[in-house]
């Protein structure tokens, strides 16, 4: 086996499956473990999927839900409490975690790409937040608005590009482009993608962590 390139979706403290996954993988030192960001938030256990990925030397990149933790921890409750487990180390990692990684061979981002924008050149709202756009506003409008397109059908590259943030889209392969938030904290599955095999992996959520609080069923989006 060669080496390998693995993308993980958004784990949302599903640390259960997380490990699973690993486990299941089998990574060597060679492999490259790239996480899409959103580690915490939602789920069981925050703090433990952050230690996991840290202590296992893998890679994870900012999401919103990290970005919103940076900006909100001393005010909110949720927040606070995940801040607590973290501790001094765990925390200052969080806060270097890069907005994307691009080598020769793909491109990975937590929610996605404006169309025709290199992400050096893209503001970091759109780059953690972006689901749709509107051609017709010369894309510059709402980023996630229902009925409107999904930015990767704009995608004109060959590159591919590994993203998560979308669970209410689901696991979507669409050749350069892969999404892979599959909803693992609202009681679907963990995906992971290796790059050089295109071997698809995923685990079951073992509970629905997570429902909004106005959503008698689990949230998808």
């Amino acid at each position: 086996m060669g080496v390998r390139t693995i993308f993980i979706g958004d784990v949302h403290g599903c640390v259960d499956e997380l490990k699973e996954m690993i486990g299941i993988l089998g990574p060597t030192r060679e492999d490259r473990i790239i996480l899409l960001g959103d580690l915490i938030n939602r789920g069981p256990d925050s703090p433990g999927v952050v230690r996991f990925v840290f202590e296992s030397g893998f890679e994870s990149l900012m999401g919103n839900h990290e970005y919103e933790y940076l900006r909100h921890y001393t005010q909110l409750p949720v927040f606070k409490k995940i801040r607590e487990g973290l501790g001094e180390e765990l925390h200052s990692w969080l806060e270097g975690r890069p907005l994307f990684i691009e080598t020769d061979a793909f491109l990975a981002v937590h929610a996605g790409l404006f169309p025709g924008k290199h992400p050096a050149e893209t503001p970091e709202e759109v780059l953690l937040n972006i689901r749709t756009v509107r051609p017709e506003d010369g894309f510059d409008s709402d980023l996630n608005r229902n009925g409107d397109p999904a930015w990767h059908t704009y995608y004109k590259g060959t590159k591919p590009v590994f993203y998560g943030h979308w669970a209410r889209q689901g696991l979507t392969i669409s050749h350069p482009t892969y999404g892979l938030d599959s909803g693992c904290v609202y009681g679907r599955a963990l995906s992971a993608y290796v790059l050089e095999t295109g071997e698809l992996i995923q685990v079951p959520a073992k509970n629905v962590y997570y429902r909004k609080p106005y959503d008698s069923s689990p949230e998808s989006g």
